[in-house]
């Protein structure tokens, strides 16, 4: 994997609720363990250790059937605060290769490790490191996928199950993946699955190959998202368990006052990309957004407009203050600072339901993709050829 491509780790953890059982009873390694209820309860499953699963047991299984399968299990309750206390001390271990640590469920996280490789090595050396901490520290067995995104990174993570490791890079796509069940890849569930079961569509390669035209009339604006799911592409940041920030913004000083609308344009687009590229990198979104202009008088002003959506695009946002700015008619002042602000910041988790702005969704992740290979400066706006020299701040 080159160095300058995301690397993403999803850590699942094998058997989870069944093996905390074990390494916390260790008269029950090696038997077959059941979490879910007592003996002839009317429960269900909810782990089954390794040894269980040999005779067939699975989650979700009525618990009297799994009795039948493995009438030489041990059968126990829930003990979902155990489970938790394990679960926050193993995000405690991750955090110690990253901050950029997202808790996707009790026994699973994403982990961005882009920029870890230079402390503690490649992706792969990494990956063993965690299973090898994992299990002296807890006793405990994780499988990990490796991509360059969450969805392959997922995918990735059932290749060698169980306590294995799994890599699948973009060029995978085209090859091991396309004869996978559609209903393995992360993002299509049960519902979606029987639609596509319906057109004929069973695999992933079949997913792929279908005319994006048959997909829309079935699907509509989601068909594209589906499109995306089969070639390995994820929108998805890892989002940090960290408080979001409060909000994100740019803001330059001239070395010399201006009046130029065009060039006061120019600027803002320059500090709207920049701040828009932040909020993307911290997998957010956002909906507030403020202009601050400061005078030769030193004398501030601000304005601000909340959009109707929270968005990661530059686009809106740079509209919404273009409007402002026009609204302070700046032609009569002299301006020595100009500033942008966005606020009102939110998770910007993934979703199937694509709405019109897919489009640009994909331009701005392009865009991003392009610019984490080749450099900040590798694309910008045309327009901001025109912005001034300035000092950056914010």
């Amino acid at each position: 994997m080159f160095v300058s491509e995301p690397v993403i780790l999803h850590i699942d953890m094998d058997a989870f609720f069944a093996s905390v059982e074990q390494a916390r009873r260790p008269e029950l390694r090696g038997r077959p363990v059941v979490v879910g209820g007592e003996r002839g309860g009317r429960g269900v499953v909810s782990a089954a250790s390794y040894e269980a699963r040999t005779s067939g047991v699975h989650s979700a299984m009525p618990i009297a059937q799994a009795e039948r399968l493995c009438p030489q299990a041990v059968f126990l309750p829930v003990d979902l605060a155990a489970y938790a206390a394990v679960r926050d001390r193993l995000v405690e271990l991750y955090g110690s290769f990253t901050d950029a640590v997202e808790v996707a469920s009790v026994d699973e996280a994403f982990l961005d490790v882009t920029g870890s490789r230079r402390l503690f090595g490649p992706p792969q050396a990494i990956a063993r490191r965690i299973q090898q901490m994992v299990y002296v520290e807890h006793r405990l067995t994780c499988s990990i996928g490796i991509g360059p995104n969450k969805l392959l990174a997922k995918l990735a993570s059932d290749i060698n199950k169980p306590a294995g490791i799994g890599e699948l890079r973009e060029a995978d796509v085209d090859g091991c993946l396309r004869d996978l069940p559609v209903r393995q890849v992360w993002g299509i569930g049960p519902i979606t699955e029987e639609r596509l079961t319906a057109l004929g569509i069973a695999t992933v390669g079949m997913l792929q190959d279908v005319p994006i035209s048959l997909l829309a009339a079935a699907f509509g604006k989601t068909a594209y998202g589906l499109k995306q799911l089969a070639f390995g592409r994820s929108f998805s940041f890892v989002r940090s368990d960290q408080p979001l920030p409060k909000s994100v913004g740019r803001e330059v000083t001239f070395r010399e006052d201006s009046n130029d609308c065009e060039r006061l344009q120019a600027t803002l687009l320059a500090l709207v990309d920049d701040t828009m590229a932040r909020v993307r990198r911290k997998g957010l979104a956002a909906r507030t957004v403020a202009l601050k202009v400061r005078y030769s008088t030193f004398h501030t002003v601000s304005r601000r407009r909340t959009l109707a959506r929270a968005t990661t695009s530059t686009r809106p946002v740079y509209a919404v203050v273009a409007e402002l700015l026009a609204e302070l008619d700046v032609r009569t002042r002299w301006v020595r600072l100009i500033g942008v602000n966005v606020s009102s910041l939110s998770s910007n988790a993934f979703q199937l339901s694509f709405d019109e702005h897919w489009r640009e969704v994909a331009l701005v992740e392009a865009v991003d993709r392009v610019r984490a290979k080749y450099g900040r400066s590798a694309l910008r706006p045309a327009a901001v050829a025109l912005a001034p020299a300035c000092h950056h701040a914010g």
